[in-house]
């Protein structure tokens, strides 16, 4: 395992793509389009735009083994449908924020999972910026408050589950990248996702709304960006090395670029509170890179004790 930098810097760079996704809801919501029309525009244009450079710049890009459907099928069906209809179930049943707050449980289901299935070493350091990184996206998210009328068990089950979909890309990711190429997987999942999600809209009011070039511009942009770039941008920090259990720590970076964009872009309130709660996140990224160095000189002295024991 080797503590490569580059590998932080394309799942930082997808946290940044990740970050601007609010907006575009937002803008594409104010255009009249429904929740699972936004979510199959994401898909849609995302394979899209991945067919289109892989045909004209790497075709082999578009073949796939047949040992591999099963990866591509299970990201599209966990991590493209069961996450964003949960997401949005949870959404209707306790409100935006406690959503969003259970959604950034999905590192803790990380590191559980890749310590499980790939053995991945949880050190104390990892524990301690897991622990801190959910602080902060609850400070940030909520200002420290729950509207506690809204809680309701159901509700919560319903962001557990999306939570744990949401963290099953990097665990089925990680195996599917050892033998097949990055965009191969992502353009797939995409496609699947985008057909299963469009048995759930009316496609004649979705077409009724693509009716100006702003919108037009607003489902390509949303679609390469946030669907495309981001996904690709993780997947390659992955393949780099990046622990899955501090990959999840660093993606939420995600959420400290949405606020500083809401600030400065979006003209909202700012928040004493909310830069408490990104400072906390900051530190867990800091401590999860620890962490990592931690793991490697670790793994570094074991290896040359079962050398010198042969």
């Amino acid at each position: 395992m080797k503590f490569n930098k580059i590998g932080y810097m394309y799942i930082l760079i997808a946290g940044l793509f990740w970050s601007i996704l609010g907006f575009f809801v937002t803008k594409l919501t104010e255009c009249g389009f429904t929740s699972f029309e936004i979510i199959f525009f994401r898909l849609g244009i995302g394979f899209i735009s991945i067919a289109i450079f892989a045909k004209l710049r790497r075709p082999e890009l578009l073949k796939i083994k047949r040992n591999m459907y099963i990866y591509v099928v299970l990201i599209a069906i966990f991590v493209q449908v069961v996450f964003n209809i949960f997401y949005l179930k949870a959404i209707n049943s306790v409100g935006t924020s406690t959503a969003a707050v259970l959604l950034y449980t999905s590192p803790l289901f990380v590191a559980l999972f890749s310590k499980l299935i790939y053995k991945e070493r949880i050190n104390f350091l990892k524990i301690i910026s897991l622990i801190v990184c959910f602080l902060g996206a609850f400070i940030t998210v909520t200002e420290g408050k729950l509207n506690y009328e809204n809680l309701n068990l159901l509700g919560i089950v319903f962001g557990i589950i999306a939570a744990i979909a949401y963290s099953l890309f990097s665990i089925f990711g990680k195996k599917a990248l050892e033998e097949m190429d990055n965009l191969t997987m992502i353009a797939y999942s995409f496609l699947i996702g985008a057909l299963i999600i469009l048995l759930k809209i009316d496609v004649l009011h979705m077409i009724s709304c693509i009716n100006n070039l702003k919108a037009v511009l607003l489902i390509i942009a949303f679609g390469v960006i946030t669907g495309a770039l981001a996904y690709i941008s993780y997947s390659i920090g992955v393949k780099k090395g990046v622990e899955l259990s501090v990959a999840g720590v660093l993606a939420s970076v995600e959420l400290i670029f949405a606020v500083l964009i809401g600030w400065t872009l979006l003209g909202e309130q700012y928040s004493f509170i909310k830069l408490i709660g990104i400072i906390f996140m900051a530190i867990s990224m800091i401590i999860a890179l620890r962490s990592n160095k931690q793991a490697v000189k670790e793994n570094i002295v074991e290896e040359l004790s079962i050398k010198n024991s042969i």
